[in-house]
Protein backbone atom coordinates (compact mmCIF):
# COMPACT_ATOMS: atom_id res chain seq x y z
CA UNK A 1 0.00 0.00 0.00
CA UNK A 2 1.47 3.71 -0.93
CA UNK A 3 0.05 4.74 2.71
CA UNK A 4 2.13 2.11 4.28
CA UNK A 5 5.63 3.17 2.32
CA UNK A 6 8.54 3.91 4.43
CA UNK A 7 11.43 5.10 1.82
CA UNK A 8 10.32 8.45 0.36
CA UNK A 9 12.48 11.08 -0.51
CA UNK A 10 11.58 12.72 2.39
CA UNK A 11 11.81 10.32 5.06
CA UNK A 12 15.93 9.52 3.48
CA UNK A 13 16.33 13.47 4.02
CA UNK A 14 15.04 13.79 7.34
CA UNK A 15 17.36 10.60 8.32
CA UNK A 16 20.40 12.64 6.83
CA UNK A 17 19.27 15.72 8.43
CA UNK A 18 19.13 14.32 11.65
CA UNK A 19 22.29 12.05 11.27
CA UNK A 20 24.41 15.35 10.86
CA UNK A 21 22.86 16.73 13.93
CA UNK A 22 24.45 14.24 15.62
CA UNK A 23 27.16 14.11 14.09
CA UNK A 24 28.42 17.59 15.18
CA UNK A 25 26.77 16.92 18.68
CA UNK A 26 28.46 14.08 19.62
CA UNK A 27 31.68 15.44 18.21
CA UNK A 28 31.38 18.53 20.13
CA UNK A 29 30.25 16.77 23.58
CA UNK A 30 33.83 14.83 23.76
CA UNK A 31 35.83 17.44 22.06
CA UNK A 32 34.58 20.24 24.70
CA UNK A 33 35.66 18.54 27.66
CA UNK A 34 39.29 18.20 26.26
CA UNK A 35 39.48 21.70 24.83
CA UNK A 36 38.52 23.56 28.38
CA UNK A 37 40.94 21.02 30.08
CA UNK A 38 43.61 22.87 27.11
CA UNK A 39 42.56 26.19 27.10
CA UNK A 40 42.07 27.27 30.27
CA UNK A 41 43.43 23.77 32.92
CA UNK A 42 40.30 23.65 34.60
CA UNK A 43 39.30 20.49 36.47
CA UNK A 44 37.17 17.50 35.39
CA UNK A 45 33.96 18.25 36.43
CA UNK A 46 34.17 22.04 35.43
CA UNK A 47 35.30 20.73 31.91
CA UNK A 48 32.25 18.34 31.83
CA UNK A 49 29.53 21.18 32.97
CA UNK A 50 31.00 22.96 30.22
CA UNK A 51 30.35 20.04 27.75
CA UNK A 52 26.91 19.37 29.02
CA UNK A 53 26.14 22.70 29.52
CA UNK A 54 24.79 22.62 25.85
CA UNK A 55 22.35 20.00 26.59
CA UNK A 56 20.53 22.11 28.78
CA UNK A 57 20.48 24.85 26.62
CA UNK A 58 18.88 21.89 24.25
CA UNK A 59 16.14 21.21 26.90
CA UNK A 60 15.14 24.64 27.84
CA UNK A 61 14.09 25.13 23.51
CA UNK A 62 12.97 21.46 23.21
CA UNK A 63 10.48 22.36 25.68
CA UNK A 64 9.22 25.42 24.01
CA UNK A 65 9.70 24.22 20.45
CA UNK A 66 7.52 20.95 21.40
CA UNK A 67 4.67 23.77 22.16
CA UNK A 68 4.78 25.72 18.92
CA UNK A 69 6.65 23.25 16.17
CA UNK A 70 2.86 21.89 15.04
CA UNK A 71 1.07 25.26 15.32
CA UNK A 72 4.39 27.37 13.61
CA UNK A 73 4.90 25.13 11.04
CA UNK A 74 7.45 22.18 11.14
CA UNK A 75 9.69 22.91 8.64
CA UNK A 76 10.14 26.91 9.14
CA UNK A 77 11.23 25.74 12.85
CA UNK A 78 13.57 23.31 11.30
CA UNK A 79 15.14 25.60 9.08
CA UNK A 80 15.57 28.73 11.85
CA UNK A 81 17.18 25.90 14.09
CA UNK A 82 19.26 25.00 11.26
CA UNK A 83 20.18 28.63 10.64
CA UNK A 84 21.10 29.18 13.83
CA UNK A 85 22.82 26.19 14.49
CA UNK A 86 25.27 26.65 11.94
CA UNK A 87 25.58 30.28 13.13
CA UNK A 88 26.64 29.45 16.38
CA UNK A 89 29.78 27.86 15.61
CA UNK A 90 31.73 31.00 14.72
CA UNK A 91 31.56 31.90 18.23
CA UNK A 92 34.07 29.03 19.56
CA UNK A 93 37.08 30.59 17.57
CA UNK A 94 36.81 33.65 19.90
CA UNK A 95 35.33 32.45 23.00
CA UNK A 96 38.23 33.87 25.46
CA UNK A 97 37.53 32.03 28.75
CA UNK A 98 35.95 29.36 30.08
CA UNK A 99 32.19 31.10 30.92
CA UNK A 100 32.50 33.33 27.26
CA UNK A 101 32.59 29.24 26.22
CA UNK A 102 29.54 27.66 28.43
CA UNK A 103 27.60 30.66 26.72
CA UNK A 104 28.34 29.57 23.43
CA UNK A 105 27.82 26.07 24.14
CA UNK A 106 24.44 27.44 25.60
CA UNK A 107 23.17 28.90 22.64
CA UNK A 108 25.01 26.34 20.69
CA UNK A 109 22.70 23.65 22.53
CA UNK A 110 19.47 25.87 22.19
CA UNK A 111 19.74 25.84 18.18
CA UNK A 112 20.61 22.02 17.90
CA UNK A 113 17.24 21.58 20.59
CA UNK A 114 14.92 23.26 18.28
CA UNK A 115 16.37 21.80 15.31
CA UNK A 116 16.63 18.07 16.91
CA UNK A 117 12.72 18.54 18.08
CA UNK A 118 11.69 19.59 14.52
CA UNK A 119 13.13 16.81 12.65
CA UNK A 120 11.87 14.42 14.84
CA UNK A 121 8.27 15.50 14.94
CA UNK A 122 8.35 15.51 10.40
CA UNK A 123 9.63 12.13 11.05
CA UNK A 124 6.76 11.16 13.59
CA UNK A 125 4.48 12.80 10.88
CA UNK A 126 6.25 11.20 7.52
CA UNK A 127 6.57 7.29 8.94
CA UNK A 128 3.36 5.57 8.90
CA UNK A 129 1.25 4.63 12.11
CA UNK A 130 1.32 0.74 11.50
CA UNK A 131 5.62 0.85 10.74
CA UNK A 132 6.39 4.07 13.77
CA UNK A 133 8.56 1.33 15.51
CA UNK A 134 10.45 0.51 12.60
CA UNK A 135 10.54 3.90 10.57
CA UNK A 136 11.60 5.45 13.97
CA UNK A 137 14.03 2.54 14.66
CA UNK A 138 15.84 3.37 11.09
CA UNK A 139 15.67 7.42 11.50
CA UNK A 140 17.67 6.90 14.57
CA UNK A 141 20.36 4.98 13.48
CA UNK A 142 22.24 8.06 12.13
CA UNK A 143 22.02 9.10 16.06
CA UNK A 144 23.92 5.57 16.07
CA UNK A 145 26.46 6.11 13.41
CA UNK A 146 27.02 9.70 14.29
CA UNK A 147 27.85 8.80 18.24
CA UNK A 148 30.44 6.09 16.54
CA UNK A 149 32.23 8.74 14.33
CA UNK A 150 31.79 11.82 16.19
CA UNK A 151 33.91 11.12 19.42
CA UNK A 152 36.24 8.80 16.85
CA UNK A 153 36.18 12.65 14.79
CA UNK A 154 36.46 14.42 18.17
CA UNK A 155 39.97 12.73 18.94
CA UNK A 156 41.76 12.23 15.85
CA UNK A 157 41.36 15.03 14.62
CA UNK A 158 42.34 17.22 17.80
CA UNK A 159 45.51 15.27 18.38
CA UNK A 160 48.47 17.02 18.72
CA UNK A 161 46.39 20.38 20.05
CA UNK A 162 44.66 20.88 16.18
CA UNK A 163 41.04 21.43 18.32
CA UNK A 164 40.23 24.06 15.38
CA UNK A 165 39.89 21.02 12.83
CA UNK A 166 36.76 19.77 14.08
CA UNK A 167 35.25 23.23 14.39
CA UNK A 168 35.42 23.34 10.20
CA UNK A 169 34.71 20.36 9.72
CA UNK A 170 31.23 21.04 11.93
CA UNK A 171 30.86 23.95 9.80
CA UNK A 172 30.78 21.87 6.58
CA UNK A 173 28.61 19.70 7.93
CA UNK A 174 26.04 22.69 9.17
CA UNK A 175 26.17 24.24 6.03
CA UNK A 176 24.98 20.51 4.61
CA UNK A 177 21.99 20.44 7.03
CA UNK A 178 20.74 23.67 5.67
CA UNK A 179 20.45 23.03 2.15
CA UNK A 180 18.75 19.92 2.87
CA UNK A 181 16.04 21.94 5.36
CA UNK A 182 15.29 23.59 1.80
CA UNK A 183 15.03 20.35 -0.25
CA UNK A 184 12.83 19.02 2.42
CA UNK A 185 8.82 18.31 1.99
CA UNK A 186 7.05 18.40 5.42
CA UNK A 187 3.46 17.34 6.38
CA UNK A 188 2.39 20.48 7.81
CA UNK A 189 -0.36 20.55 10.86
CA UNK A 190 -3.48 22.05 9.79
CA UNK A 191 -3.69 24.19 12.99
CA UNK A 192 -7.53 24.91 14.25
CA UNK A 193 -9.80 28.08 16.06
CA UNK A 194 -9.27 25.90 19.12
CA UNK A 195 -5.82 25.50 19.01
CA UNK A 196 -5.11 29.04 18.13
CA UNK A 197 -7.00 30.48 21.41
CA UNK A 198 -4.86 27.92 23.38
CA UNK A 199 -1.45 29.91 22.73
CA UNK A 200 -3.29 32.75 24.38
CA UNK A 201 -3.90 30.33 27.75
CA UNK A 202 -0.31 29.19 28.51
CA UNK A 203 0.74 26.99 31.54
CA UNK A 204 3.32 24.56 32.54
CA UNK A 205 1.10 21.64 31.07
CA UNK A 206 1.44 23.59 27.91
CA UNK A 207 4.76 22.69 27.59
CA UNK A 208 4.70 18.89 28.80
CA UNK A 209 2.50 16.53 27.60
CA UNK A 210 1.57 14.28 30.86
CA UNK A 211 0.62 10.99 28.59
CA UNK A 212 4.58 10.72 27.85
CA UNK A 213 5.80 11.60 31.27
CA UNK A 214 6.22 7.96 32.16
CA UNK A 215 8.53 6.53 29.44
CA UNK A 216 10.41 9.80 29.41
CA UNK A 217 10.95 9.46 33.05
CA UNK A 218 12.95 6.10 32.33
CA UNK A 219 15.19 7.47 29.91
CA UNK A 220 15.85 10.42 32.13
CA UNK A 221 17.24 8.21 33.91
CA UNK A 222 19.27 6.43 30.70
CA UNK A 223 20.23 9.50 30.14
CA UNK A 224 22.19 10.34 33.69
CA UNK A 225 24.04 6.80 32.87
CA UNK A 226 24.78 7.22 29.28
CA UNK A 227 26.52 10.95 29.96
CA UNK A 228 28.69 8.63 31.92
CA UNK A 229 30.08 7.26 28.23
CA UNK A 230 29.50 10.83 26.33
CA UNK A 231 31.72 12.71 28.71
CA UNK A 232 34.50 10.30 30.28
CA UNK A 233 35.25 7.23 28.66
CA UNK A 234 37.99 9.55 26.31
CA UNK A 235 39.44 10.34 29.28
CA UNK A 236 39.12 6.83 31.34
CA UNK A 237 40.51 4.60 28.25
CA UNK A 238 43.63 6.92 28.11
CA UNK A 239 44.02 6.89 32.27
CA UNK A 240 44.04 2.65 31.58
CA UNK A 241 46.50 2.90 28.26
CA UNK A 242 43.35 1.56 26.47
CA UNK A 243 43.01 4.87 23.38
CA UNK A 244 42.11 2.08 20.95
CA UNK A 245 39.77 0.26 23.49
CA UNK A 246 37.50 3.21 23.89
CA UNK A 247 37.90 4.17 20.28
CA UNK A 248 36.45 0.62 19.24
CA UNK A 249 33.69 1.01 21.93
CA UNK A 250 31.79 3.79 19.95
CA UNK A 251 32.42 1.27 17.03
CA UNK A 252 30.70 -1.70 18.73
CA UNK A 253 27.91 0.54 19.69
CA UNK A 254 27.15 1.97 16.27
CA UNK A 255 27.49 -1.90 14.54
CA UNK A 256 24.73 -3.47 17.57
CA UNK A 257 22.44 -0.24 17.27
CA UNK A 258 22.73 -0.74 13.44
CA UNK A 259 22.03 -4.50 13.43
CA UNK A 260 19.34 -4.38 16.45
CA UNK A 261 17.45 -1.04 15.73
CA UNK A 262 15.21 -2.59 12.99
CA UNK A 263 14.73 -5.73 14.84
CA UNK A 264 13.30 -4.13 17.83
CA UNK A 265 11.37 -1.76 16.10
CA UNK A 266 9.88 -4.73 14.40
CA UNK A 267 9.63 -6.16 17.94
CA UNK A 268 7.87 -2.82 19.41
CA UNK A 269 4.99 -2.59 16.56
CA UNK A 270 4.07 -6.19 16.65
CA UNK A 271 4.67 -7.27 20.44
CA UNK A 272 4.42 -4.30 22.21
CA UNK A 273 6.63 -1.83 24.33
CA UNK A 274 7.40 -3.99 27.71
CA UNK A 275 9.39 -6.66 26.05
CA UNK A 276 11.66 -4.43 24.58
CA UNK A 277 12.24 -2.36 27.18
CA UNK A 278 13.12 -4.72 30.27
CA UNK A 279 15.97 -5.98 28.42
CA UNK A 280 17.16 -2.67 27.52
CA UNK A 281 17.58 -1.33 30.62
CA UNK A 282 19.15 -4.78 31.73
CA UNK A 283 21.90 -4.12 29.38
CA UNK A 284 22.61 -1.01 29.97
CA UNK A 285 23.27 -1.81 33.69
CA UNK A 286 25.65 -4.66 32.30
CA UNK A 287 27.28 -2.00 30.00
CA UNK A 288 28.69 -0.18 32.27
CA UNK A 289 29.66 -3.61 34.70
CA UNK A 290 31.91 -4.42 31.73
CA UNK A 291 33.04 -0.39 31.34
CA UNK A 292 34.05 -0.24 35.37
CA UNK A 293 35.86 -3.66 35.07
CA UNK A 294 37.83 -2.76 32.24
CA UNK A 295 40.90 -4.21 31.77
CA UNK A 296 41.54 -4.43 28.24
CA UNK A 297 40.05 -3.58 24.96
CA UNK A 298 37.68 -6.47 24.83
CA UNK A 299 35.96 -5.48 28.13
CA UNK A 300 35.42 -2.26 26.25
CA UNK A 301 34.17 -4.15 22.94
CA UNK A 302 31.12 -5.81 24.82
CA UNK A 303 30.40 -3.01 26.70
CA UNK A 304 30.41 -1.01 23.67
CA UNK A 305 27.51 -3.86 21.76
CA UNK A 306 25.39 -3.58 25.25
CA UNK A 307 25.36 -0.59 24.64
CA UNK A 308 23.89 -0.24 21.51
CA UNK A 309 21.49 -3.14 22.91
CA UNK A 310 20.51 -0.49 25.71
CA UNK A 311 20.66 3.03 25.33
CA UNK A 312 20.10 2.89 21.41
CA UNK A 313 16.73 1.08 22.08
CA UNK A 314 15.93 3.67 24.79
CA UNK A 315 15.86 6.52 22.50
CA UNK A 316 14.16 4.76 19.35
CA UNK A 317 11.43 2.53 21.18
CA UNK A 318 11.35 5.35 23.70
CA UNK A 319 10.23 8.06 21.24
CA UNK A 320 7.83 5.83 19.05
CA UNK A 321 6.09 4.85 22.71
CA UNK A 322 6.14 8.64 23.85
CA UNK A 323 4.53 9.21 20.59
CA UNK A 324 2.05 6.23 20.20
CA UNK A 325 -1.62 7.03 20.23
CA UNK A 326 -1.14 10.97 20.65
CA UNK A 327 -2.74 13.19 18.19
CA UNK A 328 -1.51 14.63 15.25
CA UNK A 329 -1.55 18.26 16.72
CA UNK A 330 0.03 16.32 20.18
CA UNK A 331 3.30 14.86 18.43
CA UNK A 332 6.10 17.35 18.64
CA UNK A 333 4.97 17.85 22.19
CA UNK A 334 4.95 14.22 22.92
CA UNK A 335 8.68 14.16 21.18
CA UNK A 336 9.52 17.47 23.26
CA UNK A 337 8.76 15.83 26.86
CA UNK A 338 10.44 12.84 25.92
CA UNK A 339 14.02 14.16 24.82
CA UNK A 340 13.94 16.91 27.09
CA UNK A 341 13.96 14.59 30.11
CA UNK A 342 16.17 12.82 27.87
CA UNK A 343 18.80 15.48 27.65
CA UNK A 344 18.39 16.72 31.19
CA UNK A 345 19.61 13.79 32.49
CA UNK A 346 22.57 14.06 30.09
CA UNK A 347 23.43 17.07 30.55
CA UNK A 348 23.45 17.01 34.37
CA UNK A 349 25.17 13.78 35.04
CA UNK A 350 28.42 14.99 34.07
CA UNK A 351 28.56 16.85 37.32
CA UNK A 352 27.95 14.55 40.29
CA UNK A 353 29.26 11.78 38.02
CA UNK A 354 32.34 13.48 37.65
CA UNK A 355 32.39 14.19 41.58
CA UNK A 356 33.40 10.59 41.96
CA UNK A 357 36.37 10.45 40.48
CA UNK A 358 38.21 11.98 43.08
CA UNK A 359 36.57 9.72 45.72
CA UNK A 360 36.90 6.29 43.34
CA UNK A 361 38.26 7.11 40.17
CA UNK A 362 36.47 6.79 36.87
CA UNK A 363 35.86 2.98 37.69
CA UNK A 364 33.48 4.33 40.48
CA UNK A 365 31.55 6.35 38.12
CA UNK A 366 30.71 3.44 35.76
CA UNK A 367 29.98 1.57 39.21
CA UNK A 368 27.70 3.78 40.03
CA UNK A 369 25.87 4.26 36.24
CA UNK A 370 25.61 0.51 36.69
CA UNK A 371 23.68 0.92 40.43
CA UNK A 372 20.96 3.72 38.51
CA UNK A 373 20.40 1.45 35.20
CA UNK A 374 19.33 -1.64 37.16
CA UNK A 375 17.37 0.64 39.77
CA UNK A 376 15.39 1.72 36.48
CA UNK A 377 13.98 -1.47 36.54
CA UNK A 378 11.61 -1.36 39.56
CA UNK A 379 10.67 2.23 38.38
CA UNK A 380 9.83 1.11 35.32
CA UNK A 381 7.34 -1.73 36.57
CA UNK A 382 6.24 1.23 38.73
CA UNK A 383 5.57 3.57 36.23
CA UNK A 384 4.98 1.72 33.29
CA UNK A 385 4.05 -2.06 33.88
CA UNK A 386 1.64 -2.18 36.83
CA UNK A 387 -0.52 0.92 35.18
CA UNK A 388 -0.59 -1.55 32.13
CA UNK A 389 0.88 0.50 29.59
CA UNK A 390 2.91 -0.69 25.98
CA UNK A 391 1.02 -3.82 26.17
CA UNK A 392 0.05 -5.22 22.56
CA UNK A 393 -3.70 -4.79 23.94
CA UNK A 394 -2.82 -1.15 25.70
CA UNK A 395 -1.55 0.11 22.07
CA UNK A 396 -3.93 -1.17 20.02
CA UNK A 397 -6.74 0.59 21.75
CA UNK A 398 -4.55 3.70 22.12
CA UNK A 399 -3.82 3.54 18.35
CA UNK A 400 -7.81 3.41 17.60
CA UNK A 401 -8.46 6.76 20.29
CA UNK A 402 -6.64 8.59 18.39
CA UNK A 403 -7.43 7.84 15.21
CA UNK A 404 -10.87 8.48 16.44
CA UNK A 405 -9.86 11.71 17.79
CA UNK A 406 -7.63 12.64 14.44
CA UNK A 407 -11.26 12.12 12.65
CA UNK A 408 -12.99 14.10 14.81
CA UNK A 409 -10.82 16.88 14.80
CA UNK A 410 -11.06 16.84 10.99
CA UNK A 411 -14.67 17.19 11.24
Amino acid sequence: MASERLWTRDFICITAINFLLYMIYYQLMLWSTVYAQAAWHVSLSEAGLASGIFIIGALISRVITGRFVDITGRKRILFAGAVIYFAALPFYFIASSLSTFMIVRCVHGVAYGISATAASTVVGALVPAARRGEGIGYYALGNTVASALGPFLGIVLSRGGNYFFNLYECLFLSAVIVFLTLSLHTPEHVTTETEREALHHLSARSFILEKALPISCISFFCGVVYSAVLSFMGSYADSLGLITGGTLFFFAYALSSFLSRPVTGRILDRSGGNIVMYPTLIFLGLCMLFVAFASSSLYFIIGGLLLGLSFSTMTSAGQALAIHGVPDAQIGLATSTFFALTDLGIGIGPYPLGLTVSLWGFSGVYFVAAAIAFLSIPLYYVLITKNHMFTPRWMRIMQHRKELTDKHREK
